[in-house]
């Protein structure tokens, strides 16, 4: 699965442009991670899974990130979706996959409004949620509720308004959600308590190791291995630029001037730091799960300051090469500068502020309680 990300990266690099003005990607991107499996890594097998896990999506997204960034954020999000699904009810799982097993679904965590009316077997919900990356695409949106819970709704029954123009991650398409009336029974509601504490359907019915994991512990890696590819992806840029980069007024060669070589070096470390430290995470949560082994409070706010400080590593990298690209590199088809917008844009999600996971780590380590229920 590693080998086929590696081998779309030229062409999702090739498309990247037109990723990013269209502000959604590509119908034949979406084909591309149907017809090589990825978006079925890690839903379970009884549904037409490969049974991999988490694991292999985190090295599939960090693959797809040297690529185009928008594309591996879904590449990423669209396998984690369907590994999701694996923990509402059977009877959800048979709604989700009944005509399809090539499903892509798309999340809304941030709520703006909304009304829940108790009804029977279920409730009815209506609202309006912003930031559901992959919406174009998805057949079905998992909305953030109070509870705090997840429902699941069909495409039927909401629909899209298109307010996605920013300054990175532009071909995303995470654009706002309105549910107006609909009906949710209550086998498509999950508990988020029960998703916190690794105790959701999933665990007796699958059994892989993520679904035995506390999700706030790890799930919003799923958000850094793009990135991590990304800022791979603008070290690989740099090389290329310096290869053939020639200085105007002095006519020198930039790939032989030794500041270059010092920032290319800093940079390429933070990010192999980065992913190193990634893999001995994931390693520790999939050793912890099929041993049994709970992971202490330490442990865990320990994964999440290395998730959020990776957002400062890569910000770091990615601005380090494009502040000595040149002008060139701020073309609006140079890579670098993409790549560097895309880092940005992907640290800007609330649960990568570094500032609240720091401390809460921080609070830990002199004694005092953790003063977030995210980890």
């Amino acid at each position: 699965m590693i080998r086929r990300a590696r081998e779309l990266v030229p062409v999702l690099a090739a498309r990247a442009e037109k990723c990013e003005q269209s502000r959604f990607i590509p119908d034949e991107t979406v084909e591309d991670f149907i017809r090589s499996g990825i978006v079925r890594i890690s839903q379970p097998v009884a549904y037409g899974g490969l049974d991999l896990d988490i694991d292999t999506v985190l090295e599939v997204a960090m693959e797809l990130g040297r690529g185009c960034g928008s594309s591996a954020w879904l590449g990423s999000f669209w396998p984690l979706h369907n590994w999701m699904v694996g923990m509402w009810s059977k009877q959800a799982q048979d709604e989700y996959w009944a005509d399809s097993h090539d499903v892509v679904s798309s999340t809304a965590w941030n709520m703006l409004t909304s009304k829940i009316e108790p009804a029977s077997e279920g409730i009815g919900l209506s609202g309006h949620w912003d930031f559901s990356s992959g919406i174009d695409h998805a057949s079905w949106a998992m909305l953030f509720i109070p509870g705090p819970r997840m429902a699941l709704v069909p495409k039927k029954d909401f629909r899209i308004v298109d307010n996605w123009h920013v300054t990175g991650l532009c071909g995303t398409g995470s654009k706002e959600v309105y549910v107006e009336s609909s009906f949710v029974p209550n086998h498509r509601i999950l508990q988020m308590e029960d998703a916190a504490a690794g105790h959701t359907a999933g665990r007796e019915l699958h059994g892989t190791p993520f679904y035995k994991m506390p999700i706030y512990t790890w799930l919003t890696y799923t958000l850094v291995a793009p990135a991590i590819g990304m800022a791979q992806g603008a070290i690989d840029s740099f090389e290329d630029l310096m290869r053939v980069r020639v200085e105007g007024i002095s006519g020198g060669r930039a790939g032989e001037r030794q500041s270059n070589h010092l920032r290319l070096a800093e940079s390429s470390a933070e990010i192999d730091a980065v992913r190193l430290t990634l893999r001995h995470n994931i390693k520790l949560l999939i050793d912890s799960a099929n041993s049994g082994y709970e992971l202490s409070t330490g442990e865990r706010l320990r994964i999440r300051r290395d998730i959020t400080f990776a957002g400062k590593l890569c910000h770091r990298a990615t601005q380090r090469l494009f502040e000595t690209g040149g002008a060139h590199a701020i073309l609006r088809s140079a890579p670098l500068q993409r790549f560097t917008r895309d880092v940005d844009a992907a640290f800007h999600s609330g649960v990568l502020n570094w500032d609240p996971n720091g401390e809460a780590y921080g609070r830990f380590r002199l004694g005092l309680a953790p003063n977030t229920f995210f980890f």
